[in-house]
C-alpha cells in the first residue's frame, strides 16, 4: 500500500468519520469534502469516488487488524501471554480504528471480505491455535467457538454501548475511563481462568 500524502490522510480521516456516522450507503462525497475542509472537486482529484475511499479505508483497516491476528502464529510464547496481548490490542483497535464500521459493512455485504481472501481458511487463526494446543494435551478441552464469541462480545460491548452502560451504572466520564483502563485485563483474566478449567 503506497504512502499517503498529507491531503490524502486528511481526507481519509474525514471519510472515516462520515462513514462511521452515516454508514456507507448514507455517506455523501460532499459531506466528506465538508468534513475535510476542502472542495468536492479537490476530493475527487484524490479519490474519484466514494467506492475508492471505502476500499482504501477497508484495506488499511484490515491490514492493521491482520497484524494483530498474527498473535496466533505458532511460536514459543505462552498462550496466556498471547491472549492477554491480543485482548488489549483488540480492545484498543475497536476504540480507535474503523473496525466496528467495517464489520457492519461486511455483515451487510459479505463479498467485501470473501473477494479478498486469497485461499480458503475455514477457521480463524485464534480457534486453530487453541485447538492445536488442546490436541497436543497442553490445555484442557474447551469449545473454542464459544470462547471466540465471548472474547469478541466482551471486547465490543463497552465500545458499542458506552453511554448505555454509563447510564445503567451511574458512572461519569472520568469513572468510566478509569474503569475501562483495567477492563481488557479483566476480560483476559476471565477467559484465561475459563480456559484453564475447560469451557464447553
Amino acid at each position: 500500500m503506497s504512502e499517503l500524502t498529507e491531503p490524502e490522510k486528511k481526507i481519509l480521516d474525514a471519510a472515516k468519520k462520515v462513514f462511521e456516522t452515516q454508514g456507507y450507503a448514507g455517506a455523501r462525497m460532499q459531506q466528506i469534502a465538508d468534513e475535510a475542509g476542502i472542495s468536492k472537486a479537490s476530493l475527487h482529484y484524490y479519490f474519484r469516488s466514494k467506492e475508492n475511499l471505502f476500499e482504501r479505508i477497508f484495506d488499511e483497516t484490515m491490514s492493521e487488524f491482520m497484524e494483530l491476528v498474527s498473535t496466533w502464529n505458532e511460536d514459543t510464547e505462552h498462550w496466556e501471554d498471547k491472549l492477554r496481548y491480543f485482548i488489549r490490542g483488540f480492545f484498543e483497535f475497536l476504540k480507535t480504528k474503523s473496525l466496528l464500521f467495517i464489520l457492519g459493512e461486511i455483515n451487510r455485504n459479505p463479498e467485501l471480505l470473501l473477494s479478498r481472501r486469497k485461499k480458503s481458511k475455514p477457521k480463524a487463526k485464534f480457534i486453530s491455535y487453541f485447538e492445536n494446543l488442546q490436541e497436543s494435551g497442553k490445555m484442557k478441552p474447551s469449545n473454542m467457538y464459544i470462547v471466540y464469541i465471548f472474547m469478541h462480545s466482551l471486547c465490543a460491548y463497552p465500545v458499542l454501548n458506552a453511554r448505555m452502560f454509563q447510564m445503567a451504572t451511574g458512572m461519569n466520564n472520568h469513572d468510566f475511563d478509569v474503569f475501562m483502563k483495567s477492563y481488557p485485563d479483566t476480560v483476559a483474566d476471565l477467559l484465561i481462568n475459563a480456559l484453564k478449567r475447560g469451557l464447553n
